[in-house]
C-alpha cells in the first residue's frame, strides 16, 4: 500500500462537486534587459521583483539619488517594496478562507451523499412491511447521488420519507426510537439534513464571495508586481544609456540580476485541495488547466507542519491530479508546485489543508 512518503503517487479519480475555476491570472514573465544571470533560485513570481528592486534601490540611492524615472526615485521604490509583505499575507489569508469555503461545500455535499443512502436502507430494515414507505424509497433509489444536483435531489426526497418513518416507528407498540446516522461524532437527524439542505445555499454564496475577494487580492498583488517590475527595468534602461562602461553608475549595473536568455519556466497553480482517497485521509491536489511552459520538470512538494522541516516531501506532478498521504487526522500540511529550467524554480505560493476524521 503506497503512502505520503513515497514518490510517484498519484489520483486519478476523487469525487468532484464542480467543474474546475476558471484558472486566475497567470504570473506576470519577468522581463529581460540583458542576458545575465538570474539570482533566483526557488521563488514566487513577486519575490523576484521584489530581490531585484531591493538591489536597485540600493544601487539607485548610492550612485544616483537625485534621478527620477517619470516622478518616482529611490524613495518611491522603497515604498513600493514595503508593500509586498502586506499585500503577499492578504492573498494568502483570501486563499485560506477561500478554500475553507470550498471544502465546507465538499463537506456538506459528502453529508448529505451519505445521509441520502445509508438513511434508506435503515428505513428499509426497520420498515419492509410498510407498503407506502418502501414505494417511497424506490423513488428514492431512483436518482443516483453522483453529481452535486443528484445529491441535492436525493436527499430532498429522502427528507419527507424519514419524518414519515421516524412517525411510523413513534407509533409502533412499544414505540421505537426515531431514526439518526453518526457523521463525525455527530448524530443526524431529520432536522440536521433539513438545516444541511436549507444552508447549502448559504455556503454557495459565502464561496463565491470568497473567490471574489481572493481574485482582488491577487489581483493586488500583481498589480503591484508588475509597477515595480516596470519602474526595475526603466531605471536601468535610463542608467545604461546614460554612462559610459567603466563609470561606477554603469558598473552598479553587473548588482542588478536580469532574465536569462531562456524563458522561465510557467508555474502551475492549484485549483483545489480536498480531502478524500485512501482511508478517507489524503489531501487530493487538483490543479489549474494550463501552465508549466518552458518547464523540463515539475514537481508538487509538501511538508506537514510540525514534523517536516520545509517541503521536504516530493512527487512528479501530474495534470491529472496529485493524492498526497494518508496522512493523521489532525495534521496541518503545506502544498506546492515547482517547476524548473536552466534558467530558475518557480514554485506557487503555499496551499494548507488540515486533515480531518473522514466523513463516511
Amino acid at each position: 500500500m503506497p503512502k505520503w512518503n513515497e514518490p510517484g503517487v498519484t489520483w486519478n479519480g476523487g469525487f468532484r462537486w464542480n467543474d474546475p475555476t476558471p484558472a486566475h491570472l497567470l504570473p506576470v514573465s519577468l522581463p529581460g534587459n540583458a542576458t545575465t544571470p538570474t539570482t533566483s533560485s526557488t521563488m514566487e513570481y513577486w519575490e523576484d521583483t521584489k530581490n531585484r528592486a531591493q538591489l536597485t534601490r540600493a544601487a539607485w540611492e548610492q550612485h544616483l539619488p537625485a534621478l527620477k524615472i517619470g516622478t518616482d526615485g529611490f524613495a518611491e521604490l522603497e515604498t513600493y517594496i514595503t508593500q509586498f509583505e502586506p499585500r503577499v499575507q492578504a492573498r494568502t489569508a483570501a486563499q485560506d478562507d477561500k478554500d475553507a469555503a470550498f471544502r465546507a461545500i465538499q463537506g456538506a455535499l459528502l453529508k448529505l451523499k451519505l445521509l441520502g443512502t445509508k438513511i434508506p436502507a435503515i428505513i428499509d430494515g426497520h420498515l419492509s412491511e410498510n407498503d407506502g414507505l418502501m414505494k417511497d424509497l424506490n423513488d428514492i433509489y431512483s436518482t443516483k447521488p453522483a453529481t452535486e444536483a443528484t445529491i441535492l435531489k436525493r436527499a430532498r426526497m429522502l427528507y419527507p420519507v424519514w419524518v414519515r418513518a421516524n412517525a411510523a416507528l413513534a407509533a409502533l407498540s412499544p414505540a421505537q426510537p426515531a431514526i439518526t446516522r453518526v457523521i463525525q461524532g455527530v448524530v443526524y437527524t431529520t432536522a440536521l439534513l433539513k438545516g444541511l439542505l436549507d444552508g447549502y445555499t448559504d455556503l454557495i454564496a459565502a464561496n463565491n464571495d470568497k473567490e471574489e475577494l481572493l481574485d482582488a487580492k491577487r489581483t493586488a498583488l500583481r498589480t503591484l508586481d508588475r509597477t515595480v517590475d516596470q519602474l526595475n527595468k526603466r531605471w536601468y534602461k535610463v542608467v545604461k544609456a546614460s554612462y559610459d562602461p567603466g563609470s561606477p553608475e554603469y558598473e552598479a549595473l553587473a548588482d542588478i540580476p536580469t532574465e536569462p536568455g531562456t524563458p522561465l519556466p510557467e508555474t502551475i497553480d492549484i485549483d483545489t485541495v480536498t480531502q478524500g482517497g485512501e482511508e478517507g485521509r489524503q489531501a487530493l491536489v487538483a490543479y489549474v488547466p494550463g501552465g508549466g511552459d518552458h518547464a523540463t520538470t515539475k514537481k508538487i512538494k509538501w511538508q506537514v507542519v510540525g514534523t517536516d522541516a520545509g517541503f521536504t516531501n516530493e512527487a512528479p506532478l501530474d495534470a491529472s491530479g496529485n493524492a498526497l498521504g494518508p496522512f493523521p487526522a489532525g495534521a496541518v500540511v503545506k502544498i506546492i508546485t515547482e517547476v524548473t529550467n536552466s534558467s530558475g524554480t518557480r514554485t506557487t505560493a503555499p496551499r494548507t489543508i488540515t486533515i480531518q476524521e473522514p466523513i463516511t
